[in-house]
């Protein structure tokens, strides 16, 4: 039997699922995130609507003191990034 180390399933789209996706993916790996929301991704990090309002219902501004971290959300949100 010979095994694939090159795929990855991640459980869980928030926010670490899809940084480990994200970097897993830079390096050649095949990945497959699953998440049991059937609507959204983010975990907490979005907004939801209900009833034609919308909820902020986790933390959507980004910060960090790990310089590592802060390079590598500027790097996959482009100008997007607000600072």
């Amino acid at each position: 039997m010979t095994l694939d180390y090159e795929r990855v399933t991640i459980i869980g789209a928030g926010p670490a699922g899809l940084t480990a996706g994200y970097e897993l993916s830079k390096n050649r790996y095949k990945v497959q995130v699953l998440e049991a929301d059937p609507h959204y991704v983010g975990g907490i990090s979005r907004t939801v609507r209900y009833k034609g309002f919308r909820f902020d219902i986790g933390g959507h501004r980004f910060f960090s003191k790990n310089s590592e971290i802060e390079k590598l959300w500027t790097e996959f949100m482009g100008d997007r990034m607000r600072k």
